[in-house]
């Protein structure tokens, strides 16, 4: 499950990303930090065709090596001989406890002074660090998404073979039809299908909270209240809305990327819409079913209570902020993207 887009040719799945994307809501559906886990592992198996076909093999070739990274630009790489020696601390390295490597975000240095691109801005480049390499730092205490173990992970002055980094702004050395996928709206739809895993916990958990549950008020019991009759049609019809939405909007443009065919801003945009609504709604159906439930859903052992604290978590992330529905509203209306990853 954490190989799903590791390449073919490496013993990975290299997985259609519409099934990718049914595997994450389905671990999520039994248990949000492991779909999470899955989701993590995916992306440097993504990353690798920035790499070469022998770096690949390197890190890849072992089915058994897992991974986390971290896209936080928040270290350094300062340029020597033959790579950089890189230095600096990441937090929320998820999966950092079980990694085998983890590519990090730095910025590119000569020396003490930033290295600026053509475009003015500093220049960026992922370096994948050995199991060994790096502290994990005690920091995960939080609500949502407990099992992740997302710790921040620091290292310093460590030598980094410059084939073991690469730019996303570099050409691709691997060219199949899922390394085509634009990156930034296929990791927001496999962070939006665990959103929907998540919300689907919490349907079922009312589902069965409702044929078991005792009333001890006057009163209709819990399943044959209109009101939480209506939650259930609404949440229930809301998440399978918005799947079919965001598998068609990945199909189609799967489909492009399997023809050869240049994937058209328009398929980014709704791509990207699909993805941030999914979330949206999966949040707006845990919500529903945790005041539905009552005071049930206040107590730890309630599949509902750890739904609503792991749909919060899981929205926190960055490929599911508001901005991105924004960047699909302007290029629908003829503008560009505010944020570059949009075309990435």
């Amino acid at each position: 499950m954490c190989r799903l887009a590791v390449p073919a040719s490496l013993g990975g799945h290299e997985a259609a990303p519409v099934l990718a994307l049914k595997v994450y809501e389905e671990l999520a559906r039994a248990e949000a930090s492991v779909g999470w886990i899955a989701w993590v592992n995916s992306l440097p198996g993504l990353f690798s065709c920035l790499l070469s076909e022998s770096v690949r093999a390197e890190l890849f070739s072992d089915p058994g090596k897992l991974f986390a990274s971290s896209t936080r630009p928040s270290g350094r790489a300062r340029a020597v001989d033959g790579g950089f020696r890189v230095t600096g601390r990441w937090s929320l390295v998820s999966g950092c406890e079980l990694a085998d490597w983890i590519p990090v975000m730095c910025v590119v240095t000569d020396g003490t002074e930033p290295r600026v691109g053509p475009s003015g801005t500093p220049q960026l480049r992922m370096a994948y660090i050995p199991k060994g390499s790096y502290r994990i730092l005690d920091t995960w205490y939080v609500g949502g998404l407990r099992g992740t173990g997302s710790h921040d992970v620091a290292l310093e002055d460590v030598f980094v073979p410059d084939e073991r980094t690469f730019s996303f702004i570099e050409a691709k050395q691997l060219d199949r039809p899922l390394y085509r996928m634009p990156l930034g709206a296929l990791l927001s739809a496999g962070c939006a299908s665990i959103c929907l895993g998540v919300a689907q916990t919490a349907v079922d958990a009312l589902l069965e909270l409702g044929s078991l549950k005792e009333q001890v008020d006057r009163g209709p019991g819990l399943r044959d209240r209109p009101a939480v009759q209506a939650a259930v049609g609404a949440s229930e019809a809301g998440l399978d809305a918005s799947r079919l939405l965001l598998h068609d909007a990945t199909a189609e443009i799967w489909t492009a990327c399997s023809q050869g065919i240049p994937v058209a801003v328009k398929q980014r945009a709704r791509m990207w819409g699909a993805a941030i609504h999914a979330a949206k709604a999966a949040k707006a159906v845990v919500t529903a079913m945790y005041e539905a439930a009552g005071a049930a859903a206040l107590y730890i052992d309630s599949p509902i209570e750890r739904a609503h604290r792991d749909i919060y978590a899981v929205g926190q992330h960055i490929v599911l902020a508001h901005d991105w529905l924004e960047d699909a509203g302007r290029v629908r209306l003829g503008l560009k993207a505010n944020t570059p990853l949009f075309y990435l």
